[in-house]
């Protein structure tokens, strides 16, 4: 049986298949400096942009002819394996996972036979010891349930020396619209008696918690802070934050209520181009499974 957040997660994406995608597919992200405590040496020079969260991750794939066996862990609509099908590259395998089946129909949809995708949890992979070269993920560790059984599973299915490449939720930067929309969450979630969503390890979104994590089996870990750029019109940027999983809790008269505080709280911010400033605070990390 799922569990309650996961119930609340596989309810999200049967309404709402490929939200993350729609929102981060085409926001182009800016890598700043690497956090202390981790290895730097892989790390690029802070300033670098990329056109999305997803080519970071797809950029981390060798490029080479070699038989490579590739996992999307919690593929969602198969975005990620799309960038990766595009290659063509000869002797690639791209797999991918999620507990979604309508996530999963999105990707069949988009992959059109280009993955095997398989429909599953990350805490029970089922693939076997020393199978897998990369394993990805976008936006999905800090969501899992009993995180450090996930970990032993990629231990576990990874080649020696295979390389694991994830995506989560970073710090909020500040002096943009979402911190103005989290001050203007916080009282209305209360009024609602709506707690916080509880989902996942909240080691995964700090930078002490990774280090802890992934201590045990991985080498060569690098973890560098993300700013994504999500700007767009007021009610742009409001759709997409409405999409969070704290808003989406809330009852429609209280989205209702929280949509007209916050496009009048952001016209400060308004530029010449109508549009407002979206960052969105995130970390990749990277690791190397021991040999």
């Amino acid at each position: 049986m799922p569990s309650p957040s996961e119930s609340y997660l596989l309810d999200f994406h049967a309404r709402l298949a490929g939200v993350t995608s729609r929102w981060f597919a085409d926001a182009p992200v800016q890598a700043e400096a690497a956090s202390r405590g981790f290895t730097t040496s892989s790390v690029r020079q802070p300033g670098e942009t990329a056109s999305s969260t997803y080519a970071l991750l797809e950029a981390v794939v060798p490029g080479d002819a070699r038989p490579l066996t590739v996992l999307d862990l919690a593929c969602g609509d198969g975005h990620l394996l799309e960038l990766l099908a595009r290659r063509k590259q000869p002797g690639m395998s791209l797999v991918g996972l999620d507990m979604s089946a309508h996530e999963l129909d999105a990707a069949r949809a988009r992959l059109n036979g280009a993955a095997t995708l398989i429909q599953g949890r990350a805490q029970s992979l089922p693939f076997g010891d020393a199978s897998v070269d990369v394993v990805l993920s976008h936006l999905a560790l800090m969501l899992m349930d009993d995180v450090e059984t996930v970990l032993a599973e990629l231990l576990r299915v990874l080649k020696p020396g295979g390389q694991v490449s994830i995506v989560v939720g970073g710090d909020m930067v500040p002096g943009q619209a979402l911190e103005v929309f989290a001050a203007l969450l916080k009282p209305v979630l209360s009024a609602e008696a709506v707690p916080p969503a509880k989902l996942g390890d909240a080691r995964v979104r700090s930078v002490d918690g990774l280090r802890e994590l992934f201590a045990k089996g991985f080498a060569d870990v690098t973890v560098r802070s993300l700013s994504v750029q999500g700007d767009g019109s007021p009610r742009e940027v409001w759709e997409s934050l409405l999409t969070t999983y704290d808003a989406d809790r809330l009852s429609p008269a209280a989205q209702a209520s929280l949509q007209a505080a916050f496009l009048q709280a952001v016209e400060p911010l308004r530029r010449s181009d109508g549009s407002v400033p979206l960052r969105w605070g995130m970390r990749q990390l990277t690791a190397t499974r021991q040999r």
